[in-house]
């Protein structure tokens, strides 16, 4: 029942829609479904999406997180899963993902994730026409995009479209955050020792703007070197979540320890400003599932960061 509760919650915060949910459950799921919604958002509905569909756990409490193809789902080395690059697909990836259809599957359902449909090349939304008419047997595609009128409407006759839920992605706390802030809030995990100071002494650089975004990405990864990254970017999200809680007028709730450093921090940046700096810091943790090379990906996240506090 447990894990059928946190799927739940899972559920609502991807913003799929019911009606996908329980024809998912009763095994009618269509064979080609459109996720329309923000990028990042789109992206975590489609990799939760096919985790379900490879999960080896009953449709109920799929996915469950504990099984062999959940592990490797997680661990990107899922034989069954394929996915194309972030970027609108092109003609040579099609052909790559049908190199892929026509290999012997190793469990009894193979998925893909087609990334920004309404980015695709017209040569390659052609080649993919016929694949997406003649699907074999318990083959599933999921398609995403931030723009339905954008998707060649030859591709949305051809799949099911899913408007996902407008609430902005990653305002609310994750709640797979509580085990990682619950750490580096406590004396009791070595790895976490005086991570909390160097976070808030990074932050006042950053915002500051007293170093490069190739600095700033060095110098987070040495400071969190000591924790696996995908921890240290989700404390960092919820740090930032703890400021612009802050600056809307609330309490410091999950950093109490540190209520002086965020009530003097929180004043710098907007509401606004902390949001899409939240959503960036989300998005980076993302990129590390895709085998982003780390460094980079920090870069690109502080690149980000930077710009939401000079731009707005």
């Amino acid at each position: 029942m447990e894990a059928s509760k946190a799927n739940g919650r899972l559920d609502e915060a991807v913003g799929l829609p019911d009606a996908l949910l329980k024809r998912l459950r009763a095994g009618e799921l269509w064979h080609a479904v459109l996720l329309v919604g923000e990028s990042s958002q789109a992206e975590r509905a489609a990799r939760w999406l096919a985790q379900a569909l490879l999960c080896e756990a009953p449709r109920a409490d799929a996915p469950c997180g504990r099984c062999r193809s959940c592990a490797q789902f997680s661990a990107g080395s899922h034989p069954d899963f394929w996915a194309s690059g972030d970027k609108g697909l092109k003609a040579g990836d099609v052909e790559a993902l049908q190199a892929w259809l026509a290999t012997k599957g190793h469990g009894t359902r193979k998925v893909y994730v087609l990334r920004g449909a309404d980015e695709m090349t017209p040569v390659a939304a052609n080649r993919m026409l016929k694949t997406l008419e003649e699907p074999a047997p318990e083959t599933y595609a999921i398609l995403t995009a931030q723009s339905r009128q954008k998707v060649l409407s030859t591709l949305r006759s051809r799949s099911f479209t899913c408007l996902l839920s407008a609430s902005p992605p990653f305002l609310s706390t994750d709640p797979t955050s509580i085990a990682v802030v619950t750490r580096a809030t406590s004396a009791e995990d070595p790895s976490f020792a005086g991570l909390m100071e160097r976070v808030i002494e990074w932050t006042q650089t950053w915002q500051s703007g007293g170093a490069t975004p190739w600095e700033l990405a060095a110098s987070w990864q040495s400071i969190a070197k000591d924790v696996p990254a995908e921890d240290g970017l989700l404390l960092l999200a919820e740090w930032l979540r703890e400021l612009m809680r802050v600056r809307a007028g609330g309490q410091a709730e999950r950093f109490g320890a540190w209520e002086e450093a965020v009530r003097r921090i929180a004043p710098i940046l907007e509401v606004e400003q902390y949001a899409a700096c939240v959503q960036a810091v989300m998005e980076a943790r993302l990129r590390l599932q895709s085998h982003v090379a780390l460094l980079l990906n920090l870069e690109q996240m502080c690149v980000r960061l930077r710009e939401v506090t000079t731009s707005w």
